[in-house]
Parts: C-alpha cells; structure tokens; sequence
C-alpha cells in the first residue's frame, strides 16, 4: 500500500470503447495484471503490479468500458484524495467548477464525483471508504509517477483553484530561471508531503490544445515502449522528447486513449 495525503493523487483510469484490446494492450505494455469485477460494477478493470496474490496485486489505473451515449476517454482522468467527496464538491463548485457526475458512491469503497475546473480541464474527487482505496505502487517503474498540467499562461494562476480547494503548495522550483514571466509551478500536497506533479506554461502544439491533466506512467525506456506500443495494437501519439533529465512521450492503446510516459534519458 502506498500512504496517499489529502489533496494528493489517489487513482488514475478511463473510459474505452474496447474493453478486450486496451486490456491486452496494457497487460503487455507494462507487464500489469487485470481484475474484471464483473457484470455487476460495469466491468471495471482494475490493473495492478503482480505480487503473488490473488487479484492484479498491487492497483495502478483502471478502465470501464463506455456507457452508451459516452465517448471514450481522450486520457486517462485523474483523481484527488478528499476527507469528505459532498464537502469537496460543494467547494469546487463554489470555486467555479462544473460538475458532470456524482457525488456517488462504488460498494462501500469510496464516494467520488467527476468536474471540469474553471479552465475546462477535467478532474475527479474521491473519498476513500476503505483504507485499501487508490493507487498500491506510485513512482516505480510501470506505475503512476507524476501529473502534469499545461496551461496557456501563468501556471501559478491556474493552479489557485486547486490551492484553494484541495491545499495544495504551489511553489517555484529552485531550478527556474528568475526573468521567467509564466514559471514552471510545483505541486505538494499541505503538511509536507513529496511532490506529485506540475504545471507548465503551454507551448508549441500545447497551445491549440485546452488545459488538461495527462497522467504520467515511469518506464525503464521510453523510445523501447513506444516500439512496444505499436506490436500490442496501440501506437504512438507523441514521439520521444527530451525535457531536462528525461525523455517523455504519449503512447495510445487501441481505443485512442492516450497516456504519457517518461524515463531517464539513456545516456544520464
């Protein structure tokens, strides 16, 4: 289990018009297990990291095949741990959020509710019933490492929202150059708790796109699972780029969701 703060990351899925193939795809493309709950939750798909027990071992994301009237997912939607899902809503609410679902609650598991933010990126809010709710591996290889954000303008101000409602630190990282007028903005949930993500002044082709959260899975090598990704029936939507210290890039299963993914440039 990994120990989630308030205000942090707590899971990560999507919504796919091909349950079979973008579970295929991702058992393969990063060595997870899949649990399907069944007729009875949706099908739900649940991956982990496999550590001998039953189930998919240790939970890293989840899928759920499209309701009808529902598109799948474009990325993966991320979720932000709350004390209470009702209280949490009501505020972001307040705050200038739009709320698309719930609050509601999955079998005495957790109490979510889905919302777009002021900028139109959407997030999701869930409130952990069970202590074994969230992600059980972050930061390792083949898991959750990070989130990042991208928005045409100043990072800090797009990130008040999120401040504001969940409590977050959004500080200046040391490594950021003093005359930048738009400065990278790091994210840490209050009472000091490790850094989860980021956000950055959106560029080049960023900028014709709208605010947005992409989720962030680590591999070993970027350039290797970008090649995977095409045998597993999935492709590759952006091309391994350097970022300081990193080579990052997006790779898309089968039914078109993308997801970001990042390692250590070879020669570091």
């Amino acid at each position: 289990m990994t120990s989630i703060a308030l205000g942090a990351p707590i899971w990560a899925d999507s919504v796919t018009s091909d349950l079979r193939a973008d579970t295929a795809f991702y058992e393969g493309l990063f060595g997870w297990a899949s649990e399907d709950s069944g007729e009875e939750f949706g099908n739900y798909t649940t991956f982990g990291i496999p550590d001998g027990s039953p189930g998919a071992g240790r939970p890293v994301m989840g899928i759920m095949p499209c309701p009808p009237g529902m598109s799948p997912s474009k990325s993966w939607n991320l979720h932000f741990k709350v004390a209470s899902c009702e209280a949490a809503t009501d505020q972001a609410v307040r705050l200038g959020a739009v709320l698309e679902d719930g609050p509601g609650e999955v079998s005495g598991m957790l109490r979510y509710s889905m919302l777009t933010d002021p900028n139109g990126a959407p997030f999701g809010l869930v409130e952990a019933l069970d202590p074994t709710t969230g992600f059980g591996a972050w930061g390792e290889p083949n898991t959750v490492s990070w989130a990042e954000y991208h928005y045409d303008g100043a990072p800090a101000d797009a990130m008040r929202f999120y401040a504001a409602l969940l409590g977050w630190n959004v500080t200046t990282p040391p490594w950021e150059d003093p005359s930048n007028p738009r400065p990278y903005a790091a994210l840490s949930p209050d009472g000091g708790g490790e850094e989860f993500g980021g956000c950055h002044a959106a560029a080049g082709f960023e900028k014709d796109l709208p605010p947005q959260w992409s989720v962030m899975v680590a591999v070993d090598d970027a350039e290797a699972v970008c090649a995977r990704a095409k045998e597993f029936g999935g492709s590759v939507a952006a091309e391994p780029m350097e970022v300081p210290g990193l080579l990052v890039a997006g790779v898309a299963a089968p039914s078109g969701t993308v997801v970001s993914i990042h390692s250590q440039r070879p020669w570091e």
